[in-house]
This record gives structure tokens, C-alpha cells and sequence, in this order.
């Protein structure tokens, strides 16, 4: 039996997860796997089971039924050989399990042996030990708990050692001369902990012997005003003595090329001046973010691949020992061997104090870190994929994700990372037992997160985690919509609709009852965006936690919010104060649409929203411009056909901009918020990253890859920032781009653009318009301008079109009453 803590707590037996209960059975597990073969005191248990909220009446008997379900469901036969035993010990409990079946206690027991080569000055020999120990790694420490709320020190305490450790990874490349290959992620790390000062240390170090010396003392010259600012401190004396030595060129700084080049290149620790090389610990790190875990290629559970060994700790390397079954022999310390059962290695049990060898490293940290399948491996001909003949079995492992790759020097892979504004919708959706036939639950939890996925994404947010009940999407700010707070909002709304709306209809995907809880926090997050740009951003933060807390206290079928959020949305929904500290609310829902001066407008509505149904009906582009001098009562109409848009139009893909905006946004701003909308983009995303989300929008496009391939070029040439046209296009290539690149997202849901201050627009956007209300496309499409009556006096806008309808929300003058009907009707 293993035991993994070091990303969602699991329990591997036989080669298959054990299904571990509720949260409270997971946090007891957890709790008790974090102090093993110690008795934990049940008034010690109990605090750590409900950290956050004060605990009921029954929390005694909550704790002695999950104890007794976890006892049962970790039994272990008598010759089992590593028996796991949890014992009634006064004052609480006993989990007895051996060490070395523990992800946690390895990470502990290699990085010791890790920092001990280091300091033997083995540098090699240490970068592989600790490569190894952060391997170990799939995600925070027992994310799947901090998720509910799980608030325990020694989280905090192992997320800092995580840190740390790659610290001394990056130390151990250093002085083996590989400052190239760890220079991005050094960046990466000082960017996102800007005050570790043994971290901007070895920036320092690295990009001196890259030859950027001034980019080196421009480290040393933020980092000071960063500490003298905030803390009133001033940087160690060991960085002061780096900086003079940079300064002049201290011929200590360099080492010796080896031959293989600069990513290959080996030195010695001894070459280093000591000062430099003994950066105190940090003082005191900020909110640790969580990077990908370091990994280098990642075998499969059933079939982990073979890794050079590692030197034994006496320094003597071991005779090869041939490949063998598990039915012939256990695993020898330091062997290499391949698993060809699907089953677990079984390697010999080591001091529990850490002498003597340690286990196979390679084979335990396949065990220990490859995702584990809940089924058998599929049995594939490694020919044509059929069943194989002879009963021979081919193990097919998944492909592996190669945002989280290292090169082969073992250097782990950091997360780029941005502190930005943003709102976090946190789901927590349960199906009702009683409404749940038995063996149909995982059907229905499937069916409920295709659902919650559909329509998180639909308002405009990403899910960033996803794990059981729970679903934790992000609603980043852009610069060109500030209205985050608002789509969360409706996000959590429409989710309760739609959930509501299946249960009830014969045929759903989701036809149970299902307990929903949601919570929405604003405020300032760090994203982090693995390397590879293929996983999804991870968030954390103050908002993450207050969003936790928000959730934790919400009721059975009720929406939490923070202050903040409550502030940013009160014009639109309807909240209730919750008595207590921290300042919370209760969504009621959205606020009934008020017609200004006394209904004086409601025709008006009542036909636009109409247009808007015939439209997204019969899939005809529309456009709709909504006239006012006055900008309030314009603002209010383009307002509910933008509520009227996301309830009533299935699916529909609403985006709004404010001619306001254009001088921030820049030129062909309304340009790239388009193409950014739509394709998931965020401010943040390299080049590599647009161009691949660009043309992931476009593939369901029914045309050539000769045809996406160009349209991928020219949407991205509109990507680009400057000041003048992203790429001289005559009109009917362009008129063909918006018409493919719509036609394209349409697939997604009904396409909804409410522009406003179109008068203010500048020529290129007022085309743009025009022309994407007039494409020659069968599409649900409705374009919606709000503008002063002045925009019918410029020269480049024209609604005189066969599909477009024209409102005037002005009182008309008696001039205007008096002329003709046909051109003074104030609807066309």
C-alpha cells in the first residue's frame, strides 16, 4: 500500500486508487500521515478537522466514524510487507505505516541525502538527488483538502521546503557551470518571490557568466529598493560582497568551460568564493505559488522506464542487475528494472531513520508520481492496436504533458507567473443520493462537470481546477473589459439555471438533484501559466483563500460573494448582508429590468429583443443601433439586451466595448479584443501561445489546412501592438478573415457585440462594424451599436442595409414630428 501527499492525497493498493470518503475522511488520513507512527490526541485531530469553521456538537462521532470507515478500507493481510495499522492509542490515534511507502517521507529522505552530496561538493550527483525529490511532486500538498478549506501549518511549512529545495537545485547546477540551462527558470523564480535573496543570488551569479553584467547588478539594484522600501532592511552582507565582485569583474565569479559547450558545462563548487555560495535562507518568504511540479519524462504507473543510476552513498556503483519479474525478485537498492504486470514495485524496506542505501529512486518515483488509472491498462497489438496474440500484454503509457519536461541536466520547470485583478468562482456540486440510482454516480458527476465547464466557459471564464465536486474558475481583467465581477456572477447564476433546467427534462445529461454551492471573491491573484502553455493557469492568493472561507459558510443551494464583488455587481443583482466578520453576502439574484422614465422605452426593448431572437433563429447577421444624446438611457438599453443575450439566448457569447476605451486600447483595439475573446487569449500569452490558441478557435472550421493556416496568420498580424495597420489586406481579404474567424467561434453559441460610443470610434473600428454586421455568412450573429445621433453625420457609417434596424431613444422635437414619415421614423 502507498501513500501519496505530495499533490491530492491517494492511497495506491494493488496498483489501483482506494476510494477514500468525504472530506473528513481524507483530512483524518491526512492528518494522521503528516505525524505516522505517532499518537495524534483527538482534541489535536479535531482542531485540524475543522480548521476553519467551529466545530458541531458531533464532531466526536464525525471522527470516530471516519476512523472506523478508514480502518476498514486500509486492512492489510498478515504477510503483507508493509502492514499499515491504525491503532486506538490514548489520548487519540496511531497510524502505523512504514516510511519509505510515503511520498512525503521520501521527499524528505532524498533531499537530505541531496543536500549532503552537495555538500560533500558532488554538485552532479546532487542535482539528480534533489531532480528527484521535486519529481515527487504532482501539485500543492494535499490540494484536494486545501480545496475544502483545510487550513493546516504544516502545509504552509512543506510548500516553503519545496522552495527551498529548488534553491538548492539551482545551487547544484550553478556549480556545475550550467547557468544557461537554469537562467529562465532563476528569472521565473525572482520574479514570482521577489524577496529570497539566495534566489537573486544565483540570478546574479548566472547572468554575469551569461555575460549580462548589467542585468546582473539590476537584479542586486530592485532587490534593495524592494527591501529598503517595504522592510526598512538592507540586502545580507553576502550579496553586498556579490555586487562588488561584479562590479569588478572578480575573476572568482568565472568557471572553466568543459568542452561540451555552455549547457553542458562542468565545474567545481571549489572554484566559488564561500560568500558567495552561502546565501542565508530567506527571511521570511511571501504566499508560496505553486510551479509545476519539476519533473523530467514521467513513465507510466504500469510501466515506469529504467533511469541511469545513482551513485550509492559510499561512492562505489554497483554491479548492473539484470531485468527480473516480481515473481523472482525484489527490488535491489539502486537497480534499474522495468514493471511489465501493471503492478507496483515492491522495494525493500529501508531503516526508517535513513541509513544505510536508499531504495531504487527510479522505480519509486514511478510509483510515487505517475498518474494511476482507475482500470486495468488497455491491451493493445503494438502493430495495429488489436487484442495481441500468445498472451502477450503491451502496457501503453499516456502521453505525457511536455509543459511539465526538464532538459537532461534534470532542471525543474518553473511556472511564468502575473499578479493581476480578477474574479474567482469556486463550485461545489453534489449529487442528491436520494434522486441517485446506485452504480450511475460517476455518469452523473460526469454529466454535472460537462455542464459546470459549459457554462463557466460560456461567461467568459476558464477552469483552472477541477477535482471531484468541486471546480474553481477564473475571470481575469483585461484592459478592455472591467466587467469581471459581473460575469462571475452570472456565471454562478446560470450555473443554478442550468442545473435546475436539466434535472427537470426528460433525456439530460444531469437528471439528478444535485446540491450546488458557489462562492465569487474579487481581488488581486498571481496566475501562473506553465511553461508549455497546454495546462491550465493555476491562481493563488488572499482571494483564493477568502474564496474558500466564502464557500466553507455558504448553505445548501446558496452564492456567497465578497464585498468587493457585491460592490461591482448591486446594479445588477439583488444580495443580503450575512451578520459577521468578514463582510459577506447572499445572491438572491438578478434585479428585475427597470425601464427608464416611466416605461417610456419598453416597445423599444420588447422589438430589439425580438430582433435578437430572429436573428439567432434563422442564423442571419443583424445590426441593431441604438441612438441617445444622452448616454444614460443608451447605456441602460444596451445593458438589458446584454442580460437579455445571456438568458435567453442558449449559449450565447456576449462581448462589449466602450468607444471610451479606445484611446487606452490603441489603435484596432476592437480588432484584437475580438480575436482575444474568442480565443481564450490573455495578456500574459507568449507569441508560441497566441498562434496555438488562435488556431485551436479556428479548427472546427469546415475548410482546408491550407485555408486555417492563413487564417491563424492574418488574425494573428492583427494581434500585433502597433500603432499602424497589422498587415495592408484589400477589403474583401479582410471582409473574408472576420467572415471565417466568425463563422468558426459561431460554433460555440449565438455571437453577441455590444459597442457603445461608436461615435467616438475612430475610422478603422467604425468599418470594422459595419463590415461584420454585413458578411456574406449564415450565422446567429447580432451587432449592437449604441452611439450619439451625430454617427449618421460621418461619412464611413451607413445603416442602410437589409438586415439592420435603427432605434432613437430622444423625445422627437416638433420640427421633427412635423416632416415626412419616411425619414423621421424613429425605428427602421
Amino acid at each position: 500500500m502507498w501513500f501519496r501527499m505530495l499533490g491530492p492525497l491517494e492511497v495506491i493498493s494493488g496498483g489501483q486508487p482506494i476510494s477514500l470518503g468525504g472530506s473528513k475522511q481524507r483530512a483524518t488520513l491526512g492528518y494522521l500521515l503528516l505525524h505516522p507512527n505517532q499518537t495524534v490526541p483527538i482534541s489535536k485531530l479535531l482542531k485540524a478537522l475543522w480548521s476553519v469553521e467551529e466545530a458541531p456538537m458531533t464532531a466526536r462521532k464525525i471522527l470516530q466514524n471516519s476512523i472506523w470507515s478508514l480502518r476498514r478500507k486500509l486492512v492489510t493481510g498478515p504477510t503483507a510487507e508493509a502492514p499499515v495499522a491504525l491503532r486506538t492509542q490514548p489520548p487519540g490515534y496511531s497510524l502505523d505505516v512504514a516510511l519509505e511507502r510515503v511520498d512525503l517521507h521520501l521527499f524528505h529522505r532524498w533531499v537530505r541525502e541531496g543536500r549532503a552530496r552537495l555538500e560533500a561538493g558532488e554538485p552532479d550527483a546532487a542535482a539528480t538527488l534533489l531532480s528527484d525529490a521535486l519529481e515527487l511532486w504532482r501539485g500543492p500538498a494535499l490540494a484536494d483538502l486545501t480545496e475544502v478549506g483545510v487550513l493546516w501549518p504544516e502545509l504552509t511549512t512543506l510548500q516553503n521546503m519545496r522552495l527551498d529545495v529548488l534553491e538548492d537545485v539551482f545551487e547544484a547546477q550553478l556549480a556545475c557551470g550550467r547557468h544557461y540551462a537554469v537562467l529562465g527558470e532563476l528569472e521565473s523564480l525572482v520574479e514570482n518571490e521577489p524577496l529570497r535573496e539566495r534566489a537573486c543570488g544565483q540570478l546574479m551569479r548566472a547572468l554575469y557568466r551569461c555575460g549580462r553584467q548589467s542585468d546582473a547588478l539590476g537584479v542586486f539594484s530592485r532587490l534593495r529598493a524592494q527591501l529598503v522600501e517595504e522592510l526598512g532592511l538592507e540586502p545580507s552582507r553576502e550579496l553586498q560582497q556579490l555586487q562588488q565582485a561584479i562590479l569588478t569583474h572578480d575573476l572568482a565569479l568565472q568557471l572553466a568551460p568543459a568542452p561540451g559547450g555552455p549547457y553542458s558545462v562542468q565545474g567545481t563548487a571549489a572554484l566559488l568564493p564561500s560568500a558567495m555560495e552561502t546565501a542565508p535562507r530567506p527571511l521570511g518568504p511571501r504566499a508560496v505559488p505553486d510551479s509545476p511540479a519539476p519533473a523530467s519524462p514521467q513513465p507510466s504507473f504500469q510501466d515506469p522506464a529504467p533511469r541511469p543510476h545513482h551513485p550509492d552513498p559510499a561512492g562505489v556503483r554497483p554491479a548492473p542487475v539484470p531485468t527480473l519479474t516480481l515473481a523472482e525478485a525484489p527490488l535491489q537498492p539502486h537497480s534499474a528494472r522495468s514493471l511489465t504486470d501493471g503492478k507496483l514495485p515492491a522495494p525493500p524496506r529501508p531503516p526508517v531513520q535513513g541509513s544505510g542505501p536508499s531504495p531504487d529512486r527510479p522505480a519509486l518515483r514511478a510509483v510515487l508520481s505517475a498518474p494511476v488509472t482507475a482500470s486495468p491498462p488497455k491491451v493493445l497489438s503494438p502493430a495495429n492496436g488489436s487484442a495481441p496474440k500468445n498472451g502477450t500484454t503491451t502496457h501503453h503509457a499516456p502521453a505525457r504533458d511536455l509543459s511539465t519536461a526538464t532538459a537532461n541536466t534534470g532542471t525543474p520547470t518553473i511556472a511564468s507567473a502575473v499578479r493581476s485583478e480578477a474574479s474567482l468562482l469556486l463550485v461545489r456540486a453534489e449529487p442528491d443520493p436520494a434522486s441517485t440510482e446506485a452504480g450511475e454516480l460517476d455518469a452523473v458527476m460526469d454529466g454535472v462537470g460537462t455542464l459546470i465547464h459549459q457554462e463557466i466557459e460560456r461567461c467568459g471564464g476558464t477552469v483552472v481546477f477541477s477535482l471531484h465536486a468541486l471546480t474553481l474558475a477564473l475571470f481575469p481583467a483585461d484592459p478592455d473589459d472591467t466587467e469581471y465581477p459581473l460575469r462571475a456572477a452570472r456565471a454562478a447564476t446560470a450555473l443554478r439555471t442550468a442545473l435546475t433546467a436539466s434535472a427537470s427534462r426528460a433525456g439530460a445529461p444531469v437528471t439528478a438533484r444535485t446540491e450546488l454551492r458557489t462562492a465569487v471573491a474579487t481581488g488581486a491573484v498571481l496566475v501562473s501559466q506553465s511553461l508549455g502553455g497546454s495546462r491550465p493557469p493555476r491562481v493563488y492568493g488572499a482571494t483564493v483563500k477568502e474564496c474558500e472561507a466564502l464557500l466553507a459558510l455558504a448553505g445548501s443551494d446558496g452564492t456567497h460573494v465578497c464585498d468587493r464583488t457585491r460592490e461591482e455587481t448591486k446594479e445588477h443583482f439583488a444580495y443580503e448582508e450575512i451578520p459577521g466578520t468578514p463582510v459577506r453576502w447572499k445572491l438572491l439574484g438578478p434585479i428585475a429590468p427597470e425601464l427608464a422614465d416611466d416605461d417610456a422605452h419598453h416597445r423599444e426593448l420588447d422589438l430589439l429583443q425580438g430582433v435578437m431572437t430572429h436573428s439567432n433563429r434563422w442564423s442571419q447577421p443583424h445590426l441593431i443601433t441604438v441612438l441617445s444624446t444622452e448616454e444614460a438611457p443608451r447605456r441602460r438599453m444596451l445593458d438589458k439586451l446584454g442580460d437579455f443575450a445571456t438568458s435567453a439566448l442558449d449559449g450565447a457569447q456576449v462581448l462589449s466595448w466602450n468607444g471610451q476605451d479606445a484611446a487606452e486600447a490603441g489603435p484596432f483595439g476592437l480588432h484584437r479584443r475580438i480575436i482575444s475573446r474568442f480565443s481564450g487569449l490573455s495578456k500574459s500569452d507568449p507569441p508560441w501561445a497566441v498562434r496555438r490558441k488562435v488556431s485551436a478557435a479556428v479548427q472546427r472550421l469546415d475548410a482546408g489546412k491550407s485555408c486555417i493556416n492563413w487564417l491563424v496568420a492574418r488574425c494573428t498580424s492583427v494581434l500585433e501592438t502597433s500603432n499602424r495597420s497589422p498587415e495592408r489586406l484589400g477589403a474583401e481579404e479582410w471582409r473574408d478573415v472576420w467572415r471565417y474567424f466568425l463563422e468558426a467561434v459561431a460554433h460555440d453559441g449565438p455571437i453577441v457585440l455590444i459597442i457603445d460610443n461608436l461615435h467616438l470610434e475612430d475610422t478603422a473600428t467604425r468599418e470594422l462594424v459595419g463590415l461584420i454586421a454585413r458578411l456574406p455568412v449564415r450565422i446567429p450573429l447580432t451587432v449592437i451599436a449604441g452611439a450619439d445621433p451625430e454617427l449618421l453625420r460621418h461619412a464611413d457609417w451607413s445603416s442602410d442595409r437589409r438586415f439592420a434596424t435603427t432605434v432613437l431613444l430622444d423625445k422627437p422635437s416638433d420640427d421633427e414630428l412635423a416632416c415626412s414619415d419616411e425619414d423621421c421614423l424613429p425605428v427602421h
